[in-house]
């Protein structure tokens, strides 16, 4: 197994445990984390989401997308929490601005090694 593929490999594990993380706190109906933190872990979740598939950039936004559009609805099944169309924005936007971030990286990245 060549490093690439193990870099890619934990960082799908990360991705996983990332989803399992923010399902877990869109479902709980006593989550109180700070607006900051959310969208922190979003943006996080975006970013990982597009480093741990690298030929395939449009399945990790789609996942991290999903995943922020997915888990604002879930919370309509909880009885004490509710879907905000606000928090759905920001949480979009900031898995979008992680993706973003990591496209700019490779594109940086990329840019590097053509000038060597």
């Amino acid at each position: 197994m060549s490093e690439y593929s193990g870099t890619v490999y934990s960082l799908r594990i990360v991705a996983a445990i990332l989803i399992v993380t923010l399902a877990w706190d869109a479902l709980d109906p006593w989550a109180g984390p700070s607006p900051f933190f959310v969208l922190a872990s979003y943006f996080l979740l975006g970013f990982v989401c597009a480093a741990a598939f690298p030929g395939q950039v449009w399945f990790g936004i789609a996942v991290a997308v999903a995943a922020a559009i997915g888990f604002e609805v879930l919370q309509s099944l909880v009885p004490v929490r509710d879907v905000r169309g606000i928090e759905l924005i920001g949480k979009w936007l900031s898995a979008s601005g992680g993706v973003i971030l990591e496209l700019v990286l490779v594109l940086v990245r990329d840019m590097r090694q053509r000038e060597r």
